[in-house]
């Protein structure tokens, strides 16, 4: 547990550890008595639901098909844009496609939603990389993941 005073990000290095250990509410009074603001931690918290907003506004489909083609239904990816939940990799990777981000996108996506960064030196995230890159669809990026032995974008793993 952070002891009082202790600067805890609350999208920072080590925030699946603390979450483990803590809740948002206990993350929230650590960064509080930490020095941070309140308007500090109101734009962190919800900075990945904001730059996701900025791509679903520019495009024609509805958040209900973006959903869908994600591979969610309309309230979790709502849950998703309102901070209420911290989706796992692969969910912001399935978006990132459904959106049509580019690869530094998906990059600042996933930094944003403090996991992983895709990697040159994993093989199953050069494959990632490579449809990304090839602006392919989630359906053929799986297609390529399991020919190469890996598993797909909607693996919880």
């Amino acid at each position: 547990m952070a002891e009082y005073g202790q600067n805890i990000s609350l999208y920072g290095t080590g925030r699946s550890h603390f979450m483990q250990q803590s809740g948002p509410t206990e993350i929230a009074v650590s960064r509080l008595k930490g020095g941070a603001s309140v308007t500090q931690l109101l734009h962190e918290a919800n900075a990945l639901g904001d730059y996701l907003f900025q791509f679903l506004c520019k495009t024609p489909r509805s958040v209900e098909t973006i959903a869908g083609l994600a591979g969610l239904n309309k309230s979790s990816l709502y849950r998703i844009l309102n901070a209420e939940v911290s989706p796992q990799r692969n969910v912001l990777l399935r978006l990132s496609r459904v959106l049509g981000m580019n690869l530094s996108e998906t990059q600042k996506l996933l930094k944003i939603g403090d996991l992983a960064s895709l990697s040159g030196s994993s093989p199953r995230d050069i494959v990632i990389i490579d449809g990304i890159l090839r602006e392919l669809d989630i359906i053929d990026i799986n297609n390529r993941l399991e020919k190469n032995g890996f598993s797909d974008l909607f693996s919880k793993k």
